[in-house]
């Protein structure tokens, strides 16, 4: 009989005794692998709700002294009036070596338009685009609450124009979190600007001698699209005599792909006569809360930690105490110090092996079942090799360090005192 078949066979015949020091080990690495695995979805899930919860990357023109606030940048009134930034600074942007974590992209032209008494803002971009980085941006549904003004009586459309204009808002499905392109000639109005014109969907306006026609009306947001004339990005240039310019580029980037610092040195570094300006709250915020729960994991599992050391500590003392004749045999019969202590020390690697396995298993459970708790969804929680390993290896560490001093003290046991 080998020296691991004895250190089995003793285990079978301690079972309540070892049972309990596999429990203390087992929440010990069930706690901290939950707090790993939560900090990790959490990150994770979080870093998603960022990509897609609007622009995190803002560039502008690097010119001008006045300014004004859009979306929280500092845009200077120079470029307002006349953008210094290029459909080519576009391209440029989304060639960078970083340029596979950007999700989306909505380049913006911005300009003011004279109509009547009111003073229009108007804002040629890519529809589809400016929804993916806004997704908070709607349409309005109730074709019938669209302006503050609108005459009770209005009578049905009639012509084959308005029908199609109709059939057209009826695609809007706001579900699919998407848009249509603007054609020339259509536009997409802000709530204010809606309201402020008196206009709603199948309405037509002349601008600049040029007759346009309402595509659609955003829900109030209470953002800067709430003034705003929109139209594709072609038409406003020509519109506002600025072809090929462009007073913003909005972009969206999944920084689980990349860090936000490496992404915006590289644009920083391709379009050297912009601002490149990164949305950091959001960032800030989630390190925070990351952070803060992590410290709090760490306590908690380092309290778990120490109960386990001390579990198994008392555990294994109590147990040698009871084992004094045991030990006092195999001395007598020729096993040596190092014998008594392979079979010990085997005892317990196992049991602190087993621990780990059903910590790892304990915790992740705990993590797939906290976490919709926490981030409302369920994220995917899978078995790391990496965690695993790590963890039944940390368990094992922890168990023969808190078992070293009794085994220590049993292999130089005396035969004749033992017996």
């Amino acid at each position: 009989m080998t020296l691991y078949q004895i250190a089995l066979r003793n285990l079978a015949r301690r079972k309540g005794k070892m049972a309990f020091m596999l429990l203390g080990l087992a929440i010990a690495s069930a706690a901290v692998i939950a707090v790993i695995s939560l900090v990790g979805a959490l990150e994770d899930e979080m870093s998603g709700q960022l990509a897609d919860s609007g622009s995190n990357i803002v560039i502008t023109a690097s010119r001008g002294e006045l300014s004004f606030q859009y979306g929280g940048i500092v845009i200077p009134e120079l470029v307002f009036d006349a953008a210094a930034l290029q459909e080519s600074d576009l391209e440029a942007a989304l060639s960078i070596p970083g340029s596979f974590a950007i999700t989306a992209a909505a380049p913006k032209l911005l300009g003011s338009l004279e109509h009547g008494p009111h003073h229009l803002v108007i804002a040629g971009t890519d529809l589809p685009a400016e929804f993916a980085v806004k997704p908070w941006l709607r349409f309005h549904e109730n074709h019938g609450d669209l302006t503050a003004a609108e005459s009770s009586g209005a009578a049905e459309k009639e012509s084959a124009m308005e029908m199609e204009m109709d059939l057209e808002f009826e695609m809007l499905n706001l579900e699919r979190a998407a848009a249509p392109s603007l054609e020339n000639g259509q536009l997409a109005l802000g709530a204010e600007v809606a309201a402020m014109l008196e206009l709603k969907p199948g309405d037509t306006v002349e601008l600049n001698d040029l007759e346009f026609s309402v595509l659609a009306v955003l829900k109030p947001s209470g953002t800067a699209e709430d003034s705003q004339v929109f139209m594709n990005l072609k038409q406003a240039q020509n519109l506002l005599d600025r072809p090929g310019a462009l007073t913003i580029i909005e972009l969206s980037a999944d920084f689980r792909k990349t860090g936000e610092d490496a992404l915006i040195g590289q644009l920083t570094q391709a379009l050297p006569h912009a601002n490149v300006a990164g949305v950091r709250q959001a960032v800030m915020a989630r390190s925070e809360l990351l952070q803060s729960f992590l410290r709090f994991g760490v306590f908690t599992g380092s309290l778990f930690i120490t109960a386990s050391i001390v579990t198994v500590f008392l555990t294994m003392s109590s147990s040698l105490r009871s084992r004094t004749r045991e030990i006092g045999i195999f001395r007598a019969i020729g096993f040596r110090e190092k014998n008594i202590f392979t079979i010990i020390a085997s005892e317990v690697a196992l049991i602190s092996a087993l621990g780990g396995i059903a910590g790892y298993q304990a915790g992740l459970l705990a993590a797939r079942s906290l976490a919709p708790l926490l981030t409302g969804s369920e994220p995917a929680l899978a078995l790391n090799p990496l965690y695993f390993g790590s963890t039944v290896l940390a368990t094992m560490a922890i168990g023969l360090t808190a078992g070293l001093f009794p085994i220590i003290k049993a292999t130089r046991m005396d035969p004749a005192e033992a017996l």
